[in-house]
């Protein structure tokens, strides 16, 4: 169900998988012991399966995993995180930095987890399931992270270097970051996660941190959820044709921008705009990357 979830919802989602029990082998105990910075969440216990959807506990019922996903896709958030870094395969060590950016008018303290995960393991688990994904690999540095505190409209950063056992398959590795509250809700059992995002270890082979403009674009929306104006931010290669298309909650074409990137690129849309979800189309060279700009009155 997950690994589904996350197919439909590509580019959306980004997942975890903990193998908590020590009698299987691709246990974790970093894994176990994230999931013991939880409160028991079943019954003043822990169970498996169980799902946390951006920090928030929603149990072990399958049938309603897609539903709580799709709810909270649609919650605009003020924190974007970019990744850039580096991986030489032939020592298998890389370094990772992950830019945390605050688009609020508060101050933001948040966890920072940054986590080596392993797609497409075979392994003939009890419950029937011979192939699995999204496996904790490895929390860098450990399991607790790096609390930071953010100023409002500022950001800050978290470089780590990592390493790629031999035995994991770095073709099907990848560096998931997700930002944290460090407040518990009590009646949830939970700490809210702000945003997440995910780099594949390959994607970062001779990648220096000058041409981080070669990962995958992240577009910012200022401010975040908008309420009357946005401008759009976005970083691509300089010199690179782009257009970015705004279409309304109905599917009428509302604005389009077209142009050459110069680095960081910032679009402003000067009309005031009426509350609903709106659909973006952002396309670099032959690539085409889209999401939602979600306007609350």
């Amino acid at each position: 169900m997950l690994d589904q979830i996350c197919y439909d919802y590509a580019g959306y989602v980004v997942a975890v998988e903990w193998h908590v029990s020590s009698s299987y082998p691709l246990y974790s105990a970093e894994a176990r012991a994230k999931w013991r910075m939880y409160p028991p969440p079943y019954n003043g216990s822990y169970a498996t399966p169980w799902l946390w959807v951006d920090g928030r506990q929603r149990g072990y019922n399958y049938n309603l995993w897609r539903n709580y996903v799709a709810s909270q896709i649609s919650v605009p958030t003020p924190v974007l995180i970019t990744l850039s870094g580096n991986y030489d395969p032939a020592t298998r060590e890389g370094e990772i930095k992950a830019l945390i950016q605050n688009d609020s008018t508060e101050d933001l303290t948040a966890r920072v987890s940054v986590v080596v995960t392993e797609d497409s393991i075979y392994y003939a688990a009890p419950n029937g399931d011979p192939w699995h994904n999204h496996v904790c690999r490895d929390y860098i540095p450990d399991q607790t992270g790096t609390v930071l505190t953010i100023p409002a409209g500022a950001a800050d950063s978290v470089i780590l270097p990592f390493t790629i056992n031999s035995n994991w398959n770095e073709e099907k590795c990848k560096i998931v970051v997700y930002a944290q509250s460090t407040e518990m809700v009590p009646a949830d059992s939970s700490y809210p996660a702000y945003q997440g995002a995910e780099v594949n270890i390959l994607d970062l082979v001779g990648i220096q941190e000058k041409k981080a403009y070669n990962l995958k674009p992240q577009l910012r929306i200022i401010p975040n959820p908008v309420r009357t104006k946005a401008e759009l931010v976005f970083n691509a290669q300089p010199g690179t044709p782009y257009q970015l298309l705004l279409y309304s909650p109905d599917g009428r074409l509302l604005k389009k921008f077209s142009g050459i990137a110069s680095g960081e690129t910032r679009l402003r849309i000067e009309k005031r705009l009426n509350s609903g979800i709106y659909l973006y189309r952002l396309t670099l060279n032959q690539s085409t990357f889209s999401g939602k700009l979600i306007v609350a009155q």
